[in-house]
């Protein structure tokens, strides 16, 4: 019997107090639908309870997705200054905070960081908001 070899595609959760958020574009509509209870349309992104990560992750992995939860949130955020916000910068993060004339971002995936570094950000890292102690919470 012949053995298919399907990649899954990694989908970056982040761990906000008892909350894992993302943000993923589904083009399968019953995947959605039955994600739809988990999304925030305000926030454009996917808010997952604790409690029902691991029905979520079965979920998904039927579809070929496999939620991989961010060991350090600090590593996917970027720094942009208020007044030079681009759009795909802002359309690839999943949630921000506001610092004097800065914005930082937490970008949804690696990709999306290295993208928007390419662009008008700068890594938290190497930004003047680096030493600041952020507490992330889910609004």
């Amino acid at each position: 019997m012949p053995t298919f070899d399907i990649e899954t595609e990694e989908i970056t959760a982040f761990e906000i107090g008892d909350t894992y958020i993302f943000k993923k574009y589904f083009d399968e509509d019953q995947l959605f639908k039955q994600m739809e209870t988990y999304y925030n349309e305000d926030k454009y992104r996917f808010e997952i309870p604790e409690s029902d990560l691991k029905q979520v992750r079965q979920t998904l992995d039927k579809y070929y997705y496999e939620l991989e939860v961010a060991d350090s949130i600090n590593d996917y955020c970027v720094v942009v200054d208020k007044k030079s916000k681009s759009a795909s910068t802002l359309k690839n993060s999943v949630m921000r905070k506001h610092r004097g004339q800065h914005e930082i971002l937490i970008m949804k995936n690696k990709l999306s960081k290295e993208q928007s570094l390419e662009k008008d950000a700068v890594s938290l890292q190497k930004s003047e908001v680096a030493n600041e102690e952020l507490e992330w919470k889910p609004r």
